[in-house]
């Protein structure tokens, strides 16, 4: 079990290095991930009370999928929730086993004894490793889009193959419908100007909408993960105008989409 998870560890921690960005750049640097692993130790008393857990557990999966039952659904994990997961015995049980599974792989990132850098990179790798790896991410197990696909006569599977090869025409992966935002409209919709950039970041001023602001200004820093126009979507649920509106002389960092030359 052990050989197992550091296997899979180093696997996990390989790809992670070596994935490209959605919009087919370089790889960020990642100095923390293709360095290699220092040697993984658990703590024995948690290793074996996981072992014992994981086998008991399983055992009454099995059992369960031998005589199964509707009465019991898979899981209140989201992906999961609905019905046709619980209808459909193969999902159920392929669910119900990836749960088991990930529950014991977080179990044992958490007995890994070790510095926090090596605990903290352990655990990252275990989480983004069982979320890609979810039964829900693939058609041949989620019974949810089965169920889709059988009742729309196969047009989600064909909406699927188009958005598909639109992201893949653009270059990156759409997360909505980007054609139905419009700058000023719904999205960056207030007043404002860039007033100074360099390799990182622009720092955006806005305008005031006060005849008086504070001495001091107010400076909104959003995670580099994250654009800045979250923060100023439309005029009523926008915290950039909110701060403005209240008297605050409002400065917002952009962050740019980093390349390999930026890393450390």
């Amino acid at each position: 079990m052990q050989a197992t998870f550091v296997a899979g560890l180093q696997q996990a921690m390989g790809a992670l290095a070596a994935a490209g960005q959605p919009d087919g750049s370089p790889p960020i640097a990642m100095p923390q991930f293709n360095q290699p692993l220092p040697a993984i130790e658990f703590d024995s008393a948690k290793l074996q009370t996981l072992q014992q857990r994981y086998i008991e557990d399983a055992s009454a999966l099995w059992n369960q999928s031998v005589q199964p039952s509707t009465d019991t659904a898979v899981s209140s994990d989201r992906r999961f929730s609905a019905e046709a997961w619980n209808a459909n015995p193969v999902s159920k049980f392929s669910a119900s086993a990836y749960l088991l599974n990930a529950q014991a792989l977080m179990g044992l990132a958490e007995a890994v004894e070790g510095d926090a850098k090596t605990r903290a990179r352990v655990r990252f790798a275990v989480e983004q490793w069982m979320a890609a790896t979810a039964p829900s991410n693939f058609l041949a197990l989620n019974a949810e889009a089965q169920q889709k696909a059988i009742a729309s006569k196969g047009e989600s599977i064909g909406k699927s193959i188009q958005n598909l090869l639109h992201d893949m025409q653009q270059g990156h992966v759409s997360m909505t419908d980007e054609s139905v935002f419009e700058v000023g409209k719904n999205v960056a919709t207030t007043e404002g100007a860039v007033v100074f950039e360099n390799e990182f970041f622009q720092l955006l001023e806005y305008k005031p909408l006060t005849a008086k602001v504070y001495e001091k200004p107010f400076l909104l820093v959003p995670p580099c993960i994250n654009k800045f126009y979250i923060l100023d979507l439309q005029p009523e649920n926008s915290l950039i105008r909110y701060a403005a509106s209240q008297g605050h002389r409002t400065f917002v960092v952009s962050w740019r989409n980093p390349r390999r030359v930026h890393g450390a």
